[in-house]
């Protein structure tokens, strides 16, 4: 047990030490910004040592709670859309059946565009006046008139929208490489047993996906609790606060008022909680089981 940890350790201290000086650089550049007051526009500010004050500061922003509340839902909101899409994607091509080729390959396309792209031509196709999205939509007689990304009540859900549809294919890629690497003894098994469809679903095939959904939850959060390219092109965090996420905020506070001392605080408050939440589900996903060995796909 010791020789194998001794192992694990051996391949991973060398990536370690190597991230290590750029992961300490930034953090202390960042804390030692964030107790300064610098501010851009008042010059000799970056040499004014203000300790704690913009980390008390943060504790009483009612942009930031608004901020966190607005993450929150797009986090749980996207997340789980694109896992419960993504899987269900994935059972489908999972199968054999012609033009599965062609079929995966169309799947990917979304996830190719970058987010700015992708929220630009989302905006375009959401536009209240020439927008595609309206025209659809009075086509089918739900009105024409539709100002998804301007309506503080429509405008999260516009943009989570967009996220799933850009997102989805990560998780139907990961999902489906783990369904292709099950062993097939579990089934045959199981369909011996008489299991079919629904049961075999819930009784064989996601418990074996455990570890890897698992992953792909784990990864698509932290994406997600990042996101700032596609709340920015599509709605610049607005209308008001009802889609301005944290790094919207952060982004508002260092490059449009200029406080970077504050921004740099916010900066650190958010990877910290981040690192916080996220660190004992992934040392319990590292500790547990995974995927047994490929043995070949379901037939």
């Amino acid at each position: 047990m010791l020789v194998r940890r001794l192992q694990r350790l051996s391949l991973a201290v060398p990536a370690a030490l190597l991230l290590l000086p750029f992961v300490l650089i930034v953090t202390l550049g960042g804390l030692w910004i964030a107790l300064h007051g610098e501010n851009l526009l008042e010059p000799g500010s970056s040499q004014l040592f203000v300790g704690l004050e913009n980390f008390k500061h943060a504790i009483s922003d009612a942009t930031l709670r608004a901020s966190i509340k607005v993450t929150v839902i797009y986090v749980v909101a996207a997340v789980a859309c694109e896992t419960i899409l993504g899987v269900g994607v994935a059972l489908l091509m999972w199968r054999h059946f012609w033009g599965k080729g062609i079929v995966r390959s169309l799947v990917l396309i979304p996830m190719v565009l970058t987010p700015v792209v992708a929220g630009l031509t989302w905006r375009l196709l959401m536009d209240p006046t020439a927008g595609t999205a309206n025209y659809l939509l009075g086509l089918l007689g739900l009105g024409s008139d539709h100002a998804f990304l301007a309506d503080p009540s429509t405008a999260l859900a516009a943009v989570i929208l967009v996220d799933v549809w850009q997102n989805t294919p990560y998780v139907v890629i990961i999902v489906l490489a783990g369904l292709e690497s099950l062993p097939a003894e579990p089934f045959e098994a199981a369909q011996l047993d008489g299991a079919t469809g629904w049961k075999l679903l819930r009784n064989v095939t996601l418990p074996l996906l455990g570890p890897v959904l698992s992953i792909v939850v784990l990864l698509r959060t932290i994406d997600a609790v990042k996101t700032f390219a596609l709340t920015q092109t599509m709605t610049k965090g607005g209308p008001g606060t009802s889609t301005l996420a944290i790094s919207n905020y952060v982004y508002r506070v260092g490059f449009e008022t200029f406080d970077i001392g504050y921004s740099s605080a916010l900066g650190l408050v958010t990877s910290i909680a981040l690192v916080v939440l996220i660190f004992p589900f992934a040392r319990r996903l590292m500790t547990g089981g995974r995927p047994g060995p490929a043995r070949g796909g379901r037939r």
